[in-house]
């Protein structure tokens, strides 16, 4: 009888700890779309493959102005993108904010907003990078970090 009881309490105890480790790795699995819509994001790097030779050797932020530097984006649960023009704006009578939509596509790979559309290379809950590609093999990555 002690044998069985003791049994019964070491499979309740494995069920009850496997259970809760599976449950909590699953609450940590963010989908693409929850990590870009839990907050905005700004640009910080640009750097381009001018010549297509796969080495990204041009940094393309650096010709940015710093008023287009300071934009921040903010992707919205409903589909719609919002870009602010920050503290600067490139045109005083430029409204502050303008929208667009966006989509994940191609199994959350691809970033679609306005008629453009990204490879993404990355997005955790701090980073999101994604390739611009081109002709002849030219391309460029902008990374983005949560603000």
């Amino acid at each position: 009888m002690k044998k069985d009881t003791s049994i019964r309490i070491v499979i309740f105890c494995m069920l009850l700890f496997g259970c809760n480790k599976k449950d909590a790795a699953s609450a940590n699995q963010l989908h693409k779309s929850e990590l870009l819509i839990s907050g905005s994001w700004q640009l910080t790097a640009v750097i381009a493959d001018e010549d297509g030779n796969g080495s990204y050797e041009t940094n393309r932020l650096a010709s940015f102005p710093d008023c287009f530097r300071d934009n921040y984006y903010t992707f919205k649960s409903s589909g719609n993108l919002e870009v602010n023009e920050g503290p600067s704006k490139c045109d005083p009578t430029d409204p502050q904010t303008y929208s667009s939509n966006w989509q994940l596509t191609q199994n959350e790979t691809h970033l679609v907003f306005g008629a453009d559309e990204y490879v993404l290379e990355e997005l955790t809950a701090s980073i999101l990078k994604w390739k611009e590609e081109y002709s002849n093999g030219r391309s460029a990555i902008t990374t983005f970090t949560k603000r």
